[in-house]
């Protein structure tokens, strides 16, 4: 049913939660398993001119190779050998979309906060954006979040 599943991460326990369900979801279907994280720095180069030329930029990259990188080890870890990562840069909802696409992607596997009432309003959610821009099924994970 899913060749190819995806985890978008930010690092957080939350998606480690998720990438739990990814690479049992992998593992049951004998599918490959992709990484992404996504920078979102489109509000950080409005506030800071300079951006471009800080070691922000560099320290967000880094974050974010190093969240794909402990997401590959917690697949290997669980008997996976191969994990595609990638690191792109843009609005993560139309990144994950776009990479979907791309890559021929059967399901996408993300946290949730599970947000209600006017703080989900008010901060919106990136899982919620792809679940409504996605071609392909996406499981929401709920990993904390408010009464």
């Amino acid at each position: 049913m899913y060749d190819a599943v995806l985890v978008p991460t930010d690092g957080s326990e939350g998606s480690a939660t998720a990438a739990e369900h990814a690479i049992d979801l992998a593992q049951r279907h004998d599918a490959r398993l992709y990484a992404l994280h996504v920078l979102e720095t489109e509000q950080v180069v409005d506030q800071i001119p300079e951006f471009e030329d800080s070691s922000i930029f560099d320290r967000l990259a880094d974050a974010g190779q190093q969240a794909v990188d402990d997401l590959r080890a917690q697949a290997e870890d669980a008997g996976i050998d191969t994990v595609t990562t990638a690191v792109k840069q843009g609005v993560p909802h139309e990144e994950v979309v776009d990479y979907v696409e791309r890559h021929d992607i059967d399901v996408v596997v993300m946290a949730t906060e599970g947000r209600t009432g006017p703080s989900r309003e008010l901060i919106g959610s990136v899982t919620e954006s792809v679940v409504r821009a996605s071609p392909v099924p996406v499981l929401a994970v709920k990993v904390g979040g408010e009464a």
